[in-house]
């Protein structure tokens, strides 16, 4: 290929419909029309000689070949524009969408303290939080559909930075008039009574398991679900319990009458990431996002956690 000929805007287009999936968006984003985004497709199929996105749905999935390009054209991208532009981020006059891959629970623990920082900053600030477990995160970021990822990592990630945000505590709860409240809970208690079980990778409750396996006992799990946002209104209105992040009771328990119960096994905690790719690390925008996070993590005051909404409280 003859970079001298190669048109670099090409290489903007590219980005922008890795981010947008769509020749539509892409196009508005840019400002380009419809046909105009179509055409700049059409000639990066050219030049890379591949599909690079398939119609799927009322969306386009991006090629092997496209998800292999995406961080390192999103790298190049930025090198220039700190290159040509080497002012620092300044949120009170930027336009910029950041975009945070996180689970339910940091949807819940994150998005009320970023509207408090968007308050601060120019109209032009955005902020979309992708749903998304360990794998799916990876994913966005290694496709640069996002800037960070927020959540709890259990498998290797050497090709990520990342920085602990903190330990959340998780803890056993129930309604506050359930039978077993007010009362320290057994193994066998704990292990008879019906529970809801979250199928999210990180789930502290597997340690619980091997505790419990330890004395020949098994949790009778009733039902599972998929986001730890439902277990609240779940618990509130059942005899069921089971064991959450402590942040949620604190966040729930006066609106839905939950509480922690204490339990024979130690409390719990897992550890909260935050990740991002090599080629952000140098984005003083994206720094401007993870030092945002940071300070956010740290005005939550984890250590008073596992104080709140106690039994007989």
């Amino acid at each position: 290929m003859n970079l001298a000929t190669f048109d670099l805007n090409l290489l903007v287009a590219f980005d922008a419909l890795m981010m947008e999936r769509s020749v539509t968006r892409a196009g508005e984003k840019l400002c380009l029309s419809q046909p105009a985004m179509s055409a700049n497709l059409r000639r990066l199929r050219e030049l890379l000689r591949d599909e690079l996105f398939e119609r799927v749905g009322g969306g386009m999935r991006p090629t092997p070949r496209a998800i292999a390009l995406a961080a390192p054209i999103r790298k190049i991208l930025q090198q220039v524009q700190t290159t040509l532009d080497p002012s620092p981020f300044d949120p009170r006059i930027a336009n910029r969408r950041f975009r945070i891959a996180t689970n339910d629970l940091g949807v819940v623990l994150f998005l009320p303290p970023l509207c408090q920082t968007r308050r601060h900053c120019s109209s032009g600030i955005t902020f979309e939080l992708l749903q998304a477990d360990e794998e799916r995160a990876f994913e966005l970021l290694e496709s640069g559909e996002a800037d960070i990822a927020i959540g709890p990592v259990s498998s290797k990630h050497d090709h990520f930075h990342s920085v602990l945000l903190y330990d959340a505590p998780f803890a056993c709860a129930m309604r506050a008039n359930h039978p077993l409240a007010r009362k320290v809970l057994t193994p066998e208690e704990f292990a008879g009574a019906p529970q809801i079980s979250v199928a999210q990778h990180g789930d502290p409750v597997r340690v619980v398991d091997r505790i419990l396996a330890e004395a020949g006992l098994k949790r009778h799990i009733a039902f599972t679900v998929p986001h730890y946002l439902a277990v609240p209104f779940l618990l509130a209105t059942t005899d069921l319990l089971a064991v959450i992040p402590t942040k949620l009771v604190e966040r729930f328990g006066a609106t839905e009458g939950i509480v922690i119960a204490e339990a024979a096994f130690a409390r719990l905690t897992v550890p909260t990431l935050m990740l991002w790719v090599s080629a952000a690390n140098d984005d003083s925008g994206n720094a401007w996002l993870r030092s945002t996070m940071l300070k956010i993590a740290a005005d939550y005051q984890v250590e008073h956690w596992t104080d709140e909404r106690r039994t007989g409280a």
